[in-house]
């Protein structure tokens, strides 16, 4: 097995039949300490820092101490996978801007940029070993059953209106008039353009956190996104091509900050399942996005933590 080849590769993992746990601890102050003692939860909090395992701990629901958990171990994995040293050597470093990276031992070897999110049941982890690239990576999960009722009872230029301080003025007109290329009635019609409005905070996301700004950075509304279309979903293409759960992917959307667009940098937003949808941004135009790689905790990932992975990476 070799080591992970040059490029952003992009890994997805779902937690949600990872780590299971009774009804009675999906949430509540004592829950997580309740769930960390069952023994497969334990073996992963395990291959975790002190610090680490406190920060996966302090949730109040367990769906988010799972995602935080999936967070932690992919990044160790990616260090792992991509750099060829020992899962207890896999420290997690940070920029001055706080974005995490992996810097090696005296600075020999390679290093490892990466950006990871999570919402829903997956974690989405970007990474490449070039240390001149800065990567952001969002994913987001359409909750339309918590959205309709808000956007029913404030109507949608009320809605979109709350998040005017993330978006420009043009963009939050744009995302205020714009309608889907097929007529659709009541629900259907917000419903779709829900997808399109998420669709320009995964982008927003996925931009600032290339950065390694936060959403309230300064310039956050000087900097909008032109030609924003939603990708569509596998079901939305079952006459097309399409593979399992993956729809489609769109790479042609453009930055524009102060009035003059941005060259250079390399967008795409991605539609996963029906509810779905990936962001990602690169400060490299030049170097390839790989595609979106499902890893499995028990084939993938484990077995990096093992003090022998290392030798069976060098080819």
């Amino acid at each position: 097995m070799a080591l992970e080849p040059s490029g952003v590769f992009r890994w997805l993992l779902d937690v949600q039949h990872e780590w299971p746990c009774s009804d009675s601890i999906r949430s509540g102050r004592d829950a997580s300490h309740y769930w960390a003692q069952e023994e497969d939860n334990q073996s992963a909090l395990a291959l975790l820092t002190s610090e680490e395992r406190e920060k996966v701990l302090r949730f109040y629901h367990i769906r988010d101490v799972k995602l935080s958990l999936g967070s932690q171990l992919l990044k160790h994995c990616a260090v792992v996978r991509n750099c060829g040293v020992l899962w207890s050597e896999s420290v997690i470093s940070r920029h001055e801007n706080h974005k995490p990276c992996y810097v090696p031992r005296n600075d020999s070897g390679k290093h490892l940029e990466f950006n990871v999110s999570h919402h829903g049941s997956l974690v989405v982890l970007a990474g490449c070993t070039d240390k001149n690239i800065q990567i952001g990576v969002d994913v987001v999960q359409i909750d339309t059953i918590k959205d309709l009722p808000r956007v029913r009872q404030e109507g949608w230029p009320s809605w979109v209106k709350t998040y005017e301080a993330v978006f420009s003025e043009r963009e939050v007109r744009d995302i205020t008039t714009w309608v889907p290329s097929q007529f659709l009635n009541g629900d259907e019609m917000l419903k779709a353009k829900l997808r399109h409005f998420y669709a320009h905070w995964c982008l927003k996301e996925a931009y600032v956190k290339m950065t390694g700004e936060a959403l309230m950075a300064p310039w956050l509304q000087d900097m909008e996104f032109r030609n924003v279309h939603v990708p569509r979903t596998a079901r939305d293409l079952s006459n097309m091509e399409c593979i399992e759960d993956w729809g489609e992917a769109i790479s042609d959307v453009e930055v524009w900050h102060g009035g003059k667009q941005v060259m250079g940098v390399k967008l795409e937003l991605q539609a996963y399942r029906d509810g779905y949808m990936i962001g990602i941004a690169s400060s490299r135009i030049d170097i390839p996005f790989f595609p979106y790689k499902i890893l499995d905790l028990q084939q993938d990932v484990y077995p990096a933590a093992k003090a022998d992975y290392v030798s069976r990476l060098v080819p």
